[in-house]
């Protein structure tokens, strides 16, 4: 093999590696910090609205009643516990400002015209957090996911992951981590503040918000 062409063998090799890099990277950055202040923050809301723990536990205490692992065949037996990590990642509005992005034409948009290479910032908040959309939406209300009989409702507003083709790449990934982890963890224990003292719904901001520290209890309920 000729020098150069073990040369371009090394180049390619190289940009290999560090795509390999460049891709983990991005998959422990993006998901993650998002991931788990989203849970941390499940346990804070949980703390702060015990009806709706109360609730939660009722369910897994009725659908699964032990022990054991909960798995994604369950998932479709948990309405209400699916209704409590969606109203969590309603609340949380993990990212607030979104990610930004730039025009690669001109476009209009409702009489607005924004030219070619304008940066926008889509803001999930505005959707989230709409009063049309959300009653009372400052409030933790994982009933508002749920019909008159207790089985899941689509809420088209309900965009955590943003929407498009610019949507978050690791919404299936998430929403299967956010799902087993945060169901498994309230079947295995019960959540209690820590003398009476609630934890902080303020959010610290940042990229990503980030909770404020507290301290709580957990037993085993099994």
């Amino acid at each position: 093999m000729s020098l150069c062409n073990i040369i371009k063998v090394w180049l390619k090799n190289k940009q290999i590696y560090f795509q390999l890099i460049n891709a983990l990277y991005d998959i422990f950055i993006a998901g993650q910090e998002t991931t788990a202040n989203t849970i941390i923050f499940s346990v804070i809301y949980a703390l702060n609205y015990p009806e709706k723990l109360k609730k939660l536990y009722h369910e897994l205490d009725k659908v699964i009643g032990s022990d054991r692992r909960i798995t994604l065949a369950d998932r479709n037996s948990l309405p209400y516990c699916n209704a409590f990590i969606y109203e969590v990642q309603r609340l949380v509005n993990l990212l607030p400002q979104n990610l930004p992005h730039k025009l690669t034409k001109d476009v209009e948009i409702r009489g607005y015209k924004i030219p070619k290479n304008t940066v926008i910032l889509p803001q999930v908040s505005s959707v989230l957090y709409d009063e049309k959309a959300f009653p009372n939406p400052e409030t933790f209300i994982p009933e508002r996911f749920l019909d008159s009989e207790g089985q899941p409702k689509r809420i088209d507003e309900f965009i955590p992951f943003s929407l498009g083709k610019r949507q978050c790449l690791g919404e299936s990934l998430a929403k299967m981590e956010l799902y087993l982890i945060i169901a498994n963890f309230f079947n295995q224990y019960k959540l209690e503040s820590e003398n009476g003292s609630l934890p902080s719904m303020k959010k610290v901001p940042g990229v990503t918000v980030q909770p404020h520290p507290f301290k709580c209890s957990l037993k085993k309920r099994y």
